[in-house]
């Protein structure tokens, strides 16, 4: 699962939780959604460390910074739901 997909599932999560069909969102499914972001952030963090380029430091520290907005997005998802 790319960046983009984990995204696109967070996005249709959300989309079920405003409709008010958040029981059929499974927390292991935000929790996988997780994991991936936060594997994702360790690669970008690890290419960070290794670039010297600054076009593509700047570039790598934005989509980090994107991944870290998702996980908030994911965490705070994951949480409502385990509310429920």
């Amino acid at each position: 699962m790319g960046l983009e997909s984990a995204i696109e599932k967070l996005d249709k999560y959300y989309g079920r939780l405003e409709k008010g069909k958040a029981q059929k969102i499974k927390p292991a499914h935000v929790e996988k959604v997780l994991r991936k972001l936060e594997a994702k952030a360790q690669l970008l963090e690890t290419e960070l460390e290794e670039t010297t380029k600054e076009t593509k430091r700047e570039r790598l520290e934005r989509k980090l910074e994107l991944v870290e907005e998702q996980r908030k997005r994911a965490r705070w998802l994951e949480e409502k739901i385990r509310d429920m």
